[in-house]
């Protein structure tokens, strides 16, 4: 990959775009010339500079869902660093790259990235794009657990739930002991895939987004770790199929695979933190 001379990018800008092999032949050809002014108003979201919104891709009579995250403008500390180290990839999008590919490594479910790439220059302009794969199948645990709460098959939601549960508490514990925290652990950016978790299935599909917060804290790691679990216990509130026992099964299996010591000293503050998300949350209605 060339990213020309400091001269070039200054006067005439470069560009570098990557696409994942195997999507590679349902993402259109002149992707990287057309991406930053594709339009959709399919959950499109915009804000200072960035915006969000859903795209699907038709390519050889194939749809390709995907969530498409572009950032117009950036600070200038990162357009100044994209500049001089073009490589160093300095872009929103290329971070939150490195964090799915991160927590993937670490034997976590995240989505697929179909493609990514930035815009450095010309002068100290920087843009960037990430390409995410939809969730297909897959629904957030606010919207989908009290769906099942009202179905009449109670022993198979109470055997759905004891596995969803497990396995957050195994997510969240893996990314707290590499000392990596989401910093955005809400409910909703927890996705079931229903048919690969159902009763007697060996597998549960649980899939963590949004990761473009996520960060490596060695220091002070208490301090993030009740944040992301004060976050959590805060967006189970008032959602049905969620009870306090769903809440201490998550707890007890949390601290044993994240080896936390006096777990009942950790529990009042995360209790504690969720209870100033509560309060803030009901000033802000």
């Amino acid at each position: 990959m060339s990213y020309g001379s400091l001269k070039k990018r200054w006067r005439h800008g470069v560009s570098w775009t990557w696409i994942n092999e195997d999507y590679r032949a349902l993402v259109p050809e002149n992707l990287a010339a057309t991406v930053m002014e594709l339009q959709s108003r399919d959950r499109f979201h915009a804000k200072q500079g960035r915006s969000t919104a859903r795209v699907v891709l038709h390519q050889a009579d194939h749809p390709l869902p995907v969530y498409l995250k572009r950032h117009f403008r950036l600070p200038w500390p990162a357009r100044v660093a994209a500049l001089f180290d073009p490589a160093g990839q300095h872009s929103p999008a290329a971070a939150e790259w490195r964090h799915l590919e991160r927590a993937r490594n670490l034997g976590i479910n995240v989505p697929d990235v179909v493609a990514l790439g930035e815009r450095i220059g010309p002068g100290t302009g920087l843009q960037s794009f990430l390409l995410i794969a939809e969730l297909t199948g897959a629904t957030a645990l606010n919207e989908l657990l009290p769906h099942l709460a009202d179905l009449p098959d109670r022993a198979s939601f109470a055997a759905v739930k004891r596995r969803v549960i497990a396995e957050m508490a195994r997510i969240t514990a893996t990314l707290h002991r590499a000392c990596v925290f989401h910093k955005d652990l809400y409910l909703c950016h927890f996705f079931l895939d229903l048919d690969r978790s159902a009763t007697g299935s060996n597998q549960t599909k649980l899939t963590l987004i949004d990761l473009h917060r996520l960060r490596e804290h060695r220091y002070l790691s208490n301090y993030w770790r009740w944040k992301d679990l004060g976050q959590l216990l805060f967006s189970t509130e008032g959602v049905a199929g969620i009870s306090a026992r769903d809440c201490w099964r998550f707890w007890i299996s949390y601290c044993r695979l994240a080896g936390i010591k006096r777990p009942a000293l950790h529990a009042r503050i995360v209790r504690w933190r969720a209870a100033r998300y509560s309060g803030h949350n009901r000033k802000r209605r």
